[in-house]
């Protein structure tokens, strides 16, 4: 690359984090609050890298991050940073964080400095450590606890058998739920993520709360407006209106009564398997008023003719072939005036760096993120087709579909 190409690039990265700079310090900026603007500059970081670096300073970059996140899961294991002292302005040394965890101290000491290099731990003098932020992230079961534990212990055994799952299977998309990169990584074959992931317990916790912090970036609706259902609900009174496909424990549902006031919640439908709606049923006094169908979204859709169906993060999840399966159940029991809403991440093309090491995370399990053109193929072959498309900046969108 042309040095006046590289300084021009330099200049244009210097602006945008120099105008970020301004705004946090006029309270124009809150980098917590503001996800679209914290990705970016996290994403000019990257840039920062790809603009200046060789490719032999690419390449030593990724030996880094590797032995971080494999000595935070050995620190989460050993529980070393519950041992830390959490005071403000309290450490300890190496020695003592060793005996606390029954470890050998020059072996802990190998694996703090690695934390310590990567600005997960921070070293006090020559032979202490303290916690960070990000450390303190790792003391107590919460979101970011379970997707370090999720992301090493599910992907990245899924990535070091992907070699061998293409020499076995050949060079193309896994097609079945049941014989998943994550499941011959497993040593089983045969088996569902879900029936995996459930069969071990601490696993499924983990993943649980990992869920949870994505969850909490991706809304249900976002920007998309759902007024237009309670206008339309007067117009017959015995319609099911809103139907959640595959809805979990509803928290897409609870978050349209919080942005649509108005929706009647005993003319809304939550669907999963039955155990999932059952526990819903018996636990959250929240989802009373709604009704509760056990299905399953490869099988017949019941409830026919409703205003909405809705089907959130789960086609990520499939295959091209399996989601044309799920969309073909649901536009069979669509109505003329009927409208799906998937929502899902879209994908630019190319894709950023996230949603690409995404694209790779879902292709474990066989599915895969999308984009647009993605999405219209297979609409399509299951006989719907794309009205609307609703972006919501650093999230996720709402697809908006009707029968073609």
């Amino acid at each position: 690359m042309a040095n006046n190409t590289v300084a021009d690039k330099l200049d244009m990265l210097a602006g945008q984090l120099s105008s970020a700079a301004q705004r946090l310090r006029s309270g124009a900026l809150s980098l917590e609050a503001d996800t679209r603007e914290r990705l970016g500059l996290i994403t000019a970081a990257s840039d920062l890298v790809n603009i200046i670096g060789q490719p032999k300073d690419k390449m030593m970059m990724f030996l880094p991050m590797s032995t971080h996140w494999t000595s935070v899961r050995l620190f989460i294991k050993w529980k070393a940073f519950e041992k830390i002292p959490t005071d403000d302005g309290a450490d300890i040394s190496y020695a003592e964080l060793a005996a606390k965890v029954g470890g050998d101290q020059s072996l802990i000491t190998r694996f703090a400095q690695t934390l310590v290099a990567n600005g997960t731990l921070r070293q006090i003098g020559t032979d202490r450590v303290a916690h960070t932020e990000l450390s303190r992230c790792f003391v107590t079961e919460n979101p970011i606890w379970g997707m370090a534990q999720f992301l090493f212990d599910s992907k990245l055994a899924s990535y070091v058998a992907m070699p061998k799952y293409f020499d076995q299977f050949g060079i193309v998309e896994p097609k079945d739920r049941s014989n998943t990169i994550y499941a011959f990584a497993e040593g089983r074959l045969g088996s569902t993520v879900w029936d995996i992931n459930h069969a071990d317990e601490h696993r499924l916790k983990t993943i649980t709360l990992a869920m949870g912090s994505v969850e909490e970036m991706l809304p249900a609706l976002g920007l998309y407006d759902l007024s237009w259902v309670v206008q339309e609900a007067a117009k017959a009174e015995d319609r099911p209106l809103v139907v959640d496909v595959g809805g979990g424990r509803g928290q897409a549902l609870k978050g349209m009564f919080a942005a649509t006031p108005g929706l009647p919640r005993n003319r809304c439908v939550l669907e999963d398997l039955p155990e999932v709606v059952e526990a819903v049923r018996k636990e959250d006094a929240e989802m009373t008023e709604v009704k509760m169908v056990g299905t399953d979204f490869f099988k017949e859709q019941p409830v026919k003719g409703a205003l909405v169906y809705y089907i959130r993060r789960c086609l990520h999840d499939y295959s091209d072939e399996e989601c044309v399966e799920i969309l073909r159940h649901i536009s069979a029991a669509m109505a003329a005036d009927s409208k799906l809403l998937i929502v899902e991440t879209l994908l630019s093309n190319p894709p950023s760096a996230l949603q690409a090491a995404m694209d790779i995370m879902m292709l474990a399990i066989g599915g895969k993120e999308r984009n647009l053109e993605g999405f219209k193929a297979i609409c399509g072959q299951a006989g719907l087709k794309i009205t609307k498309v609703v972006e919501n900046p650093g999230s996720n969108a709402v697809i908006e579909c009707g029968l073609a």
